[in-house]
């Protein structure tokens, strides 16, 4: 089967998305140990995360004809069309996003940064499929 073409709009989130995944997967192969590293391994991970919603709500208007409005319902149409295998890492990662986009606790900051890893992976995943359904390379 041909996979759908993709607008320009949508290739260049999805240009934009892994050029940031590759930035934050950079970050995370750095070894640990100091706070500029985690402070900036979270931010990288806040950019993914917004390239990603923005990239699922394109993608999500051109395959399926759904529009979204918020990253929540970017989640729920994405797992609803089997985007997503399971939708709870996912309602996690918006929530790490919007704790450490909101909130500095040092505390919370380590804990966040512990579970970027899981989260590039579940992103990284996601993107090489959606690159991979319009034609395009991750």
């Amino acid at each position: 089967m041909t996979p759908p073409a993709a607008s320009e709009r949508l290739r260049l989130a999805l240009t934009e998305w892994s050029r940031a995944l590759t930035r934050l997967e950079e970050a995370l192969a750095l070894p640990p140990g100091n706070e500029l590293l985690v402070d900036g391994t979270i931010q990288r991970f806040e950019f993914c995360f917004e390239l990603c919603w923005k990239a699922l709500k394109f993608a999500l208007l051109e395959a399926e004809g759904f529009e979204v409005a918020s990253p929540r319902q970017a989640l729920q149409k994405a797992y609803a069309v089997q985007w997503l295998a399971e939708e709870a890492p996912w309602v996690a990662m918006l929530s790490d996003r919007n704790l450490s986009s909101h909130t500095y606790r040092e505390t919370l900051a380590g804990e966040i940064f512990g579970r970027i890893p899981a989260h590039a992976r579940a992103m990284g995943e996601l993107c090489t499929r959606l690159c991979a359904t319009f034609g395009l390379d991750r």
